[in-house]
């Protein structure tokens, strides 16, 4: 049994379908270009609801693509990516996105998309891959772990780790109860109109995402001669295609989990084509 039928056979350990496509038969996907993409680790989930599956292409054969712990009652596992640094170039369209040109590094344009050059990471990189409450997911590990419950651990927002009150979670978004001086904080800064409530507000950046019946930002701000940090709390029911409802009957502050973020916020991982 080789490489390729190693790792699709620990994704069926973990009730869960991967096609892994060897380079014989791979067509790069239109997302990357360049003399050495082939070469480059990528992933993606395919396919709608229940039917969905996760595609990988590992690369160059002297890429280490290994799944290290698997969760067949989650229907999770850990995959462990370790490759050289290579270049390749991300396509992107004009309409969808807004870059900022200080922070990447543009190769060239037409009229409707941009191409922009990434590098790959030298360091072993670790996804938490599988299935939530509804739809396959694929999240970058702040830290090497080899376990799922490890990695579940490592996601949480030290503000929830922390937490001596209630905590809920919806995706990689964590709902944590206010400390008094939080809320203190909440009510000055409404009092003094230094922040609104936002209704039926998005929950973060990207093109998916959560939304909350009440939102407020409140900026760093003093109370009782004590520095507050900028914080968001949410308030009402929070909704997500992709999850189940949360519903918040009081004010809870939004944390998100500890997977690494690009400048904008947006998790965005080389070699994944992100689905959330």
């Amino acid at each position: 049994m080789g490489n390729f039928e190693v790792l699709a056979r620990r994704f069926v350990d973990a009730n869960l379908y991967a096609e892994v496509v060897e380079r014989q038969t791979q067509r790069v996907s239109s997302w990357t270009s360049g003399a050495r993409a082939a070469d480059v680790f990528q992933m993606t989930i395919l396919g709608k609801g229940r039917e969905e599956y996760f595609r990988i292409w590992p690369g160059a054969r002297t890429n280490r693509v290994e799944a290290e712990g698997i969760d067949p009652e989650r229907r999770q596992l850990v995959l462990m990516v370790h490759e050289p640094v290579r270049t390749f170039e991300e396509q992107l369209s004009k309409r969808r996105v807004e870059l900022d040109r200080t922070k990447v590094k543009v190769v060239r344009e037409d009229r409707f998309f941009v191409w922009i050059e990434h590098r790959t990471d030298a360091r072993k990189r670790h996804f938490l891959c599988g299935r939530d409450e509804r739809q396959l997911f694929i999240c970058q590990l702040p830290r090497a772990v080899t376990t799922v419950r490890d990695a579940h651990t490592v996601l949480r927002a030290p503000e929830a780790m922390r937490s001596k009150g209630k905590v809920a979670r919806q995706g990689e978004w964590f709902f944590v109860e206010p400390t008094a001086k939080e809320l203190d904080a909440l009510e000055s800064a409404l009092r003094e109109l230094r922040t609104i409530i936002r209704r039926s507000w998005p929950i973060g950046r990207g093109g998916n995402p959560h939304l909350a019946d009440e939102l407020v930002v409140v900026p760093a701000t003093i109370v009782g001669k004590k520095p507050v940090a900028r914080a968001v709390f949410a308030r009402g029911r929070v909704r997500h295609v992709d999850h189940d409802t949360v519903y918040l009957p009081a004010w809870a502050e939004v944390v998100r989990n500890t997977e690494p973020v690009a400048d904008d916020g947006i998790a965005r991982m080389d070699g994944i084509r992100w689905v959330d």
